[in-house]
């Protein structure tokens, strides 16, 4: 019978970040997650061959646990979804404050000495073009411009998101209330701007 994992992948990363949160990058070494989880140096380097791969891996943990449910709310690119996306900012940050901390106070590059392995570079690239296709899509789909549509379900929520989580504390429904409200009108039609209807080709672009 196999014996249950002692140090999870979960709890070193864990450690990582709150590391990251408490000290910055500089405090997130190897030696530091071992004296704080207990796991033993062989532990750490056998999961994560550098501390760059180490710090990494936290970071992109918490963008992909947000990803899933941000991608998720934009499963199709029109103005409810958008709106939609905008509020889930919100209400993931205050299911996951400490995640939602790490990704608005440091990005990837602040985290890094070295380039990162292959494998994690890759998954870094795949979120980056994952995100990008899902707002130039919505975009498309509505007729906005892309500035207008990354104020709308970037810009906005992530600020009010940064500003409640400085003050110690995680958004409230008034403030979801708020964002939906900002986005809807951020995204409203312009004049002579038909929205298209992304389950419907456009007769337009036959």
């Amino acid at each position: 019978m196999p014996q249950p994992v002692k140090y999870s992948t979960d709890v070193l990363l864990d450690a990582v970040r709150v590391l990251l949160l408490d000290g910055g990058p500089a405090a997130a070494s190897a030696r530091a997650v071992c004296l704080a989880t207990g796991a033993s140096s062989g532990t750490v380097y056998h999961r994560f061959p550098t501390r760059d791969d180490l710090v990494a891996a936290a970071w992109l943990r918490a963008q992909d646990r947000f990803l899933d449910a941000y991608l998720g709310a934009l499963s199709l690119p029109d103005t409810d979804h958008a709106v939609d996306a905008a509020a889930t900012v919100l209400t993931w940050s205050r299911t996951h404050p400490e995640d939602a901390t790490l990704l608005l106070r440091l990005a990837l590059r602040d985290l890094l000495h070295r380039d990162l392995s292959a494998p994690l570079q890759r998954r870094a690239e795949t979120n980056q073009r994952a995100l990008h296709e899902k707002l130039t899509a919505l975009a498309t789909h509505t007729g906005q411009p892309l500035a207008d549509v990354l104020l709308a379900v970037v810009d906005l929520p992530y600020t009010v998101v940064r500003r409640v989580l400085q003050t110690g504390n995680v958004p409230t429904d008034d403030d979801v209330a708020a964002v939906r409200r900002a986005a809807t009108a951020l995204l409203a039609p312009h004049p002579g701007v038909r929205e298209k209807n992304p389950a419907r080709p456009d007769p337009d672009s036959r």
